[in-house]
């Protein structure tokens, strides 16, 4: 390349980063939402690297003043060579919005528009206190709680179990204990417990403009590419199972079909100390 060619190259180069940062600068300014399209997954991802792409989400789902920001910055080195990952992690971080306190309480928290309880989009709302006992929510909820004792995960605090943030947590714990899920138990949990609420929950942020619908949007392929390297559901197919589902599937070492088997214990407090291995803090940890 001669010096003219050279000296083109390089003047389109610095015009192309400060139309980017120019641009950058604008968003930032009107406080708009990051983009929403997810990141396409190139290639496998280990499942280290995997779990702490759910741990990182599940600590920047937290209220702001919440979130361990040791922990995110030791989950964003570990995930430095991932850019499927750090990509709309790093837009979301970079948001104004993401901090602020008003928009996580109005949009997410109290009397939410958008609440992270996945299974507010998955069943409508029992119109009784008996209706509840009685409810596809109900029986949603017990199934989640199952699923997590078979892992010998047991949340700490009072937080519902289809609380999103323990959900991504839970997701990374089962991740690091593959020998238990010789049934295809995740990926029975991913397809049909997960997934289907994280669509209608990411449009409802964008209709905000909302920069977690970024964060959404990247939760939701992770678990797309989770699922398709997990094993295959034994018996019927992943579809196909109506609620309740666990007792076909799980079975006890004696062969009683309607006592799940126990899994040894392994909860989130074991790994807590570890930047990586560890989880987001739990109302009890805090």
């Amino acid at each position: 390349m001669d010096e003219t060619t050279s000296a083109h190259a390089s003047g389109a180069s610095e015009a192309a980063k400060e139309s980017s940062n120019t641009a950058s600068a604008a968003a930032s300014a009107r406080g708009s939402a990051v983009a929403v399209t997810p990141p396409v997954v190139s290639g496998r991802l280990g499942p280290t690297q995997l779990a702490s792409t759910y741990r990182l989400i599940a600590e920047l789902l937290l209220y702001p003043e919440d979130r361990d920001g040791a922990a995110i910055e030791g989950y964003r080195r570990a995930l430095a060579e991932v850019p499927e990952v750090t990509e709309p992690i790093d837009a979301f971080m970079a948001s104004p919005r993401a901090r602020d306190l008003d928009e996580y309480l109005m949009l997410l928290e109290l009397a939410p528009t958008c609440p992270l309880y996945l299974g507010t989009y998955m069943f409508e709302e029992p119109s009784s206190c008996r209706g509840a006992g009685l409810s596809d929510r109900n029986a949603y909820m017990i199934e989640l709680k199952a699923i997590y004792r078979h892992f010998g995960f047991e949340p700490a605090g009072s937080e519902m179990a289809d609380f999103l943030p323990l959900i991504a947590d839970f997701l990374a714990l089962a991740l690091e204990h593959a020998s238990l899920d010789e049934i295809g138990l995740r990926r029975r949990l991913l397809e049909l417990h997960v997934a289907p609420a994280l669509t209608p929950l990411r449009e409802k942020l964008e209709k905000y403009e909302s920069p977690y619908a970024g964060l959404i949007a990247c939760m939701a392929r992770m678990v797309e590419h989770d699922a398709s390297t997990c094993p295959e559901p034994v018996g019927e197919g992943a579809g196909a199972l109506e609620l309740p589902m666990l007792k076909p599937f799980i079975r006890s070492t004696a062969g009683d079909a309607t006592t799940p088997a126990r899994a040894p214990q392994v909860g989130v407090a074991e790994d807590a100390s570890a930047v990586v291995a560890g989880g987001p803090r739990t109302e009890a940890q805090r």
